[in-house]
C-alpha cells in the first residue's frame, strides 16, 4: 500500500513506526510538517520518505490519515484529494461530514483512533463506520473495533484518557512498595503482569459484570478495605468526573 501523513506528529511516528516494524511492505508518504519527527522516520525506515509538501503526498499516495491538529484544518481546504482516495480521520476534533466538506468524495471516508501502543504492534484501534478494508490495513498492528455510531466512537475515544492517570496510578504504588525495601524493578513487572492480568481476566469472563467481579473478593478481607476505602474518599467517583469534564470539553471544540 502507498500511505500518505498529513501531519507528521506523535501518533503519525507511532503508526508509521509500528507498520514498518511489523515489515508490511507498506511505503509512506510523510507531510513535511513535523520536520524532526519525519526525518528521524525517514533515518530508521527505507519504507518513510519525507515529500516536498502535502499536496506531494496526496498524489503519491493512496490511503490518506489525516492527523493534523485543530490549527492546521483550514489548510486542508487548500489540498486536491482524488475521488480514489482512502481517507482515514485521526484527528480528534474534526467530525466527517466537515472534512468531507472540505476535500470532497473519496472512496473511503472514516474516522479512526489508533492509540501510541500501536508503535509496538498491539493495542486497540476504533474504527467507524464499519469498513473491513480499514481493519485487514491494521490488522497486523493492533485489535480493531468497528463502530456503528460516531457518539460510540466519542465515548471510546475518551477513555483513551485515562492512559496517562494509569500510569501514575502504577508510579505511586511503586512508590509505595518502593518505601518498603522491595526493588523496584521486581514491583513494577509484578504490576504489569497484575493489571494485565485483571484485564485478560475480565475479557475472558463471558458476560462479564465489571460490579461483580469488583465484589468477588473476601468479605472484611483487604481488598474490600481498599475498596471502600477509595470509595469513601471519592477516589472511585473522581474518574467519572474526569470523563464528563472531558467530554465536555471535546464537545465544544468538535467541528
Amino acid at each position: 500500500m502507498k500511505i500518505g501523513i498529513i501531519g507528521t506528529g506523535t501518533i503519525a511516528s507511532a503508526i508509521v513506526t509500528g507498520f514498518c516494524t511489523k515489515k508490511t511492505g507498506h511505503i509512506f508518504f510523510l507531510s513535511p510538517r513535523g520536520a524532526e519527527k519525519a526525518a528521524a522516520l525517514a533515518a530508521a525506515f527505507s519504507e518513510a520518505q519525507i515529500c516536498a509538501s502535502n499536496q506531494e503526498v496526496l498524489d503519491k499516495a493512496d490511503w490518506i490519515f489525516i492527523t493534523v491538529q485543530k490549527s492546521g484544518f483550514d489548510a486542508l481546504n487548500e489540498l486536491t484529494f482524488r475521488t480514489d482516495h482512502k481517507v482515514l480521520n485521526m484527528a480528534t476534533e474534526m467530525q466527517l461530514p466537515d472534512l468531507k466538506n472540505r476535500i470532497g468524495e473519496t472512496a473511503i471516508l472514516a474516522h479512526v483512533v489508533p492509540l501510541p501502543m500501536i508503535v509496538n504492534g498491539y493495542g486497540p484501534l476504533i474504527v467507524y463506520p464499519e469498513t473491513r478494508e480499514i481493519g485487514e490495513l491494521f490488522a497486523p498492528v493492533s485489535d480493531v473495533l468497528y463502530v456503528q455510531k460516531r457518539e460510540d466512537a466519542r465515548a471510546l475515544q475518551l477513555l483513551t484518557c485515562i492512559m496517562s492517570p494509569y500510569y501514575m496510578l502504577l508510579h505511586e504504588i511503586t512508590k509505595f512498595s518502593d518505601g518498603q525495601g522491595v526493588d523496584h524493578e521486581a514491583s513494577v513487572k509484578f504490576l504489569y503482569s497484575l493489571f494485565s492480568a485483571l484485564g485478560r481476566r475480565g475479557a475472558e469472563t463471558p458476560g462479564c459484570d465489571l460490579v461483580e467481579l469488583a465484589h468477588d473478593m473476601t468479605p472484611g478481607g483487604y481488598n474490600e478495605q481498599s475498596m471502600n476505602t477509595l470509595m469513601d474518599n471519592g477516589a472511585i467517583e473522581a474518574w467519572r468526573t474526569v470523563l464528563e469534564e472531558l467530554n465536555t470539553r471535546l464537545q465544544a471544540n468538535t467541528k
